[in-house]
Order: C-alpha cells, then structure tokens, then sequence
C-alpha cells in the first residue's frame, strides 16, 4: 500500500491571535503557489477566508475593550476560522496525494507535513453526511465479528475520541459544526480487538 501524506494546520493549540497569524500565512503561501491551488478550484474562496480571519482579530481587539457579549463572539468567529482551514487542509491533502510529491505540495500551502504510514488496515468506512450536523459511519461486518469501536478527530486524527462502542454496523455522530473536517476510524471485535483502520475523512454538512 502506498503511504499518504496528511497536511497538518497545527492551529488547535494557539491562542486566538496565534491562530490570526498562522491563518493568514496559509492564504499567503497558497495565493503565491497557484499552480498547485488554482482559485478556481479551491473548497471556498479566499477572500470569503480573509474576511473571517479579519472579523476574529476585529473580535479579539473588541474583547480588549471589555464590549459586553465580546468574548464569546471572539470564540464564535474564532470557530469559523477553524472550520473553514480545515475545509482547506482536507483539499490541500486531496492535490497532495495526487501528485508524485505531496510533501512539497502541501508545504506549498503553508501547512506541516504529517505523514502516515500504511501498517493498518485500508478503510472501507462509508461516511455519510446527513445535514444538520450529524454524521453516519458505516462498516461491514466480517464473519466472527461482534461488535465495532468507532472513533472520530477533530484535528486530522492527532488525537482521537470515543464515538461509540456497538454491536451496530451503523452509527451516527451528531452535534457537529457545519463545514468541520472530521476523520473516522474503527476496529472489529471478535474474541480479541483487531487493528484498528486507516482514517477516512468527510467534511460536516
């Protein structure tokens, strides 16, 4: 199996302005790499990004002020711009892995290079997007398997979390922000835990 390649933001431990800074590096790296990245073909438009980048750091400078409601309204536009990076990391990682040098493309987008290697099992998770929030994961089940350990990131499978441990070949997440990238993975129960598989990937709808 051929390795992949993961484009890492590394945004989820900065503090607000950190995120200010390294979102607009990412929109300058990959405005001047437009071979890689043709705008036309981008997830969403750059200026629809550098407009919520600058409405978090009118934000971050409304909460020194003390404005009433500014700290939460900071975080609400700060998880507007996380969202939309990860809807340009998903793509990024797309045209990386389409190329014969991924790790050079996804540097090209200013973003770290987190590769993956291929000792796990290749996925056959089906991800569905239901709308509203909630995501529907779906396995087959193999003979002698009895139940399923699903799990799902938030931060391109850097960490993972608890979805769900079922007898079930179906189950759902939900609760999630419109526009998130999440990534899944599972592993089969029978007498003992098998391997867990490679991550897939869908974005939030």
């Amino acid at each position: 199996m051929n390795a992949k390649f993961k484009a890492a933001l590394r945004m989820s431990a900065l503090t607000p302005e950190g995120k200010v800074t390294k979102a607009e590096t990412i929109v300058s790296f990959i405005q001047r790499n437009t071979n890689y990245f043709p705008t036309a073909n981008l997830p969403i438009p750059l200026a629809s990004v550098s407009t919520a980048i600058t409405t978090l750091h009118t934000a971050l400078l409304a909460v020194g002020t003390g404005t009433p409601g500014a700290l939460s309204n900071m975080h609400e536009k700060e998880r507007i711009v996380v969202s939309f990076f990860n809807l340009l990391r998903a793509y990024v990682e797309m045209v990386a892995n389409n190329t014969p040098d991924p790790k050079t493309v996804i540097e090209a987008a200013g973003m770290e290079v987190q590769k993956t290697g291929g000792q796990t099992l290749v996925s056959e998770l089906t991800l569905t997007a239901l709308g509203n929030g909630i995501m529907q994961v779906s396995v087959p089940r193999n003979v002698g398997e009895v139940s399923f350990i699903y799990q799902y990131s938030t931060d391109s499978g850097t960490t993972w979390l608890e979805l769900a441990y079922s007898k079930l070949a179906t189950v759902s997440l939900s609760g999630q922000i419109p526009a998130t990238v999440l990534h899944f993975r599972f592993a089969p129960v029978s007498k003992v835990k098998g391997a867990f598989s490679q991550a897939k990937s869908a974005i939030v709808l």
